[in-house]
């Protein structure tokens, strides 16, 4: 797992009992959660995903649609299902998280799927298509945004790489359409902003709708990019869901090796 292309492990964790695979915003790289994985307890072994277009991998094209990017990803978080895992999605990266979860629901132990700042797709999109805008105005909208690094907007070879996939991610986001299917029977928290002023609360709350199992829902008191003000209340929240998966597989281990050593 630890040289495929599609992940990034930032502190690698071998006995940790579940993995933790997220998906990042628009416009972002695996690098969001770094500092994520170093909050997080010795049992979880959070893993980034670095899609095509962005980091180590930006000279490959950028992927257009959620289910193209969880068609290609699946398999490879397949191969990595030693353990239980869970799913995180942030913003535009909750389509990709709910498009895994899907797809993997009956082939591999999700334990979680975890939805922050992005409402739940059944809603529609009330964001204008910004992917079709004119470059100058495109990068002015990113600005506005925010989750775009100054410094990067500012550097125009850069920016002139990362645009196609920046265009990509935005249209993304825009064309996905909710798929009429069977909610999956897995454990949902949703994470919303207080104060994000283009993703509502209750429209974050909305994702409750699209999953089977229990939920839950927390408010943040940040704006839409709440991972990088309040990151310590987000890692709290994720530790609190998944540590009855962590015990119940800790437990499940120590079964396996009382009958093998019986």
């Amino acid at each position: 797992m630890y040289n495929n292309k599609w992940f990034i492990v930032p502190k690698a964790k071998p006995a940790a009992k579940l993995r933790l695979f997220c998906f990042p915003y628009a416009g972002g790289q695996a690098a969001i959660y770094f500092p994520l994985a170093r909050l997080l307890s010795e049992q979880i072994e959070l893993v980034a995903v670095q899609l095509p277009g962005r980091g180590n991998r930006m000279f490959e094209p950028a992927l257009t649609s959620a289910q193209d990017i969880a068609k290609a990803v699946a398999p490879q978080i397949q191969a990595c299902a030693d353990k239980p895992f869970a799913l995180l999605g942030y913003s535009n990266g909750c389509l990709q998280a709910y498009e895994v979860a899907h797809r993997l629901q009956q082939q591999a132990d999700v334990r979680h799927v975890f939805m922050a700042a992005r409402s739940a797709p059944q809603l529609g999109i009330q964001r204008e298509p910004i992917h079709l805008l004119a470059d100058q105005q495109f990068r002015q909208e990113l600005a506005l945004l925010g989750g775009t690094p100054q410094e990067l907007l500012a550097y125009d070879e850069l920016m002139e790489l990362m645009l196609p996939t920046l265009r990509a991610d935005f249209k993304l986001g825009y064309d996905y359409q909710c798929p009429s299917v069977n909610p999956p029977a897995i454990d949902l928290t949703s994470i919303a902003g207080r104060f994000d002023k283009d993703v509502p609360v209750e429209n974050v709350l909305a994702w409750q709708q699209l999953f089977a199992g229990s939920c839950q829902h927390h408010v943040i008191d940040g704006d839409h990019f709440f991972i990088n003000t309040h990151l310590t209340k987000m890692a709290h929240i994720i530790e609190l869901a998944l540590l009855p998966h962590c015990q119940q597989a800790r437990s499940t281990m120590a079964n396996t090796k009382a009958a093998l050593s019986g």
